[in-house]
């Protein structure tokens, strides 16, 4: 712990009342003391005056032999209380009172309860651990600290205080949307095994054989020559693709810098898309124009969640390859049948030509847009939810399109 710093006791009107009652109490007895010339008075107004010092010494030892310890997690989520635990352990022999414990915060934090402000006494060669909760308004890295352990003296006529610089860096994750029509749009996708179970077209479809018609076959799929020859309907099976990975992709644009709100609400959706696809079981991969992120494999687990959840905590607006670009790079690499999850704001007309390609080889294509408020409008901006004529161009490629909402409703 660092030396202990005394704080101006004018820092409360209270404490300094306290001072100069003592002070004007022990001058009046001496002048009695002086007048009357009563020798037990004069002992009186020393005793008196003696009291402040007494209880500055008692006050000033309460800040020695205390050694503290922080525990905070690692990983928070924004919006959501965090928990820090202050360990605090009495090296000496007497017991420590009159303390009070209080934690830094960076602006975009804040004491889910109270001031943070957290009263201590702890026995004699023991330890007390307290605790406060912290909420962290947005995603991102934040340090908490320095501590400050404050003292006074019993009779609250002094303070006292240790500083102690230690700093605890806690990441913070973007907090899921709620989005209801994604989970709907999903019970779509899959049935019950977790598969896609429409059929695909193309090139790579298969043919099985031919079989007897069941109720619910598309009548497209009849053969009339076969069912013709023995007087009954049959139908042409063909192999099924299953739904084989889903790609998130995420824009960042540098005009998303003027449009601070609407991007932390995609950061938020595509935290949504990312939890989607991990519960689908499915592989997915993350694609934000970040080579270190996009240049992972499509796969299922929890570590490629967490990974690309930090890599959402951290990603700013900004990126060296244009949105355009970064949709025609990705659809080649998506196998048939997989589901791209679009997470933009901007009406590019530019990205239609790599969604045409997605309806040509079956890949479903879902796009989560903003409902960019008039404050984070810029001139030169048309955000797509507002674009007539791009919404047509996405209904044309059977682009499903769910709008995001400030409050986290879809």
């Amino acid at each position: 712990m660092t030396p202990e710093v005394q704080e101006p006791s004018s820092k409360s009107n209270y404490h300094g009342v306290k001072m100069l009652t003592t002070v004007l109490s022990s001058l009046c007895i001496l002048t009695v003391a002086m007048t009357l010339g009563l020798g037990h008075l004069y002992m009186m107004a020393v005793a008196l005056a003696a009291v402040p010092l007494v209880s500055y010494a008692v006050g000033k030892r309460m800040l020695t032999g205390l050694s503290v310890r922080r525990e905070v997690v690692d990983v928070a989520w924004d919006g959501q209380p965090a928990v820090v635990k202050l360990h605090i352990h009495n090296q000496g022999n007497l017991p420590r009172y009159f303390l009070q414990a209080q934690d830094s915060l960076p602006p975009e934090a804040q004491f889910f309860e109270g001031d943070g402000v957290i009263p201590l006494a702890v026995p004699a060669r023991g330890a007390q651990t307290a605790e406060y909760r912290v909420v962290f308004r947005y995603r991102g890295r934040y340090r908490v600290g320095p501590l400050s352990i404050r003292a006074t003296d019993p009779l609250g006529m002094f303070f006292f205080a240790h500083h102690i610089g230690e700093q605890a860096e806690v990441l913070v994750l973007p907090t899921p949307l709620p989005l209801p029509a994604i989970e709907s749009l999903r019970g779509a996708l899959y049935t019950t095994a977790g598969v896609h179970s429409a059929p695909v077209r193309g090139d790579s479809v298969e043919f099985l054989g031919i079989r007897e018609y069941t109720p619910g076959d598309p009548l497209r799929r009849v053969d009339w020559k076969h069912s013709a020859r023995y007087g009954d309907l049959f139908v042409r099976d063909f192999e099924r693709f299953t739904q084989t990975e889903i790609c998130v992709l995420l824009e960042r644009t540098d005009l998303m810098r003027h449009l601070p709100h609407s991007f932390e609400v995609m950061i938020k959706a595509g935290s949504s898309a990312l939890h989607l696809a991990y519960h689908s079981g499915l592989p997915f991969r993350l694609v934000l124009g970040v080579p270190e992120v996009d240049g992972r494999p499509a796969r299922w687990s929890s570590e490629q969640l967490y990974e690309y959840l930090h890599a959402l905590a951290d990603v700013m607006p900004g990126s060296d390859i244009p949105w355009h670009d970064l949709v025609a790079r990705s659809v080649p690499q998506m196998p048939p049948g997989a589901l791209l999850i679009l997470v933009a704001a901007s009406a590019d007309p530019r990205i239609l030509p790599a969604l045409e390609a997605c309806h040509r080889r079956q890949i479903q294509t879902v796009a989560l847009l903003p409902n960019v408020p008039a404050l984070d409008r810029v001139s030169s901006f048309v955000d797509a939810l507002h674009d007539g004529e791009f919404m047509r161009a996405l209904s044309a490629q059977n682009v499903v399109v769910i709008p995001l909402h400030s409050g986290g409703n879809a």
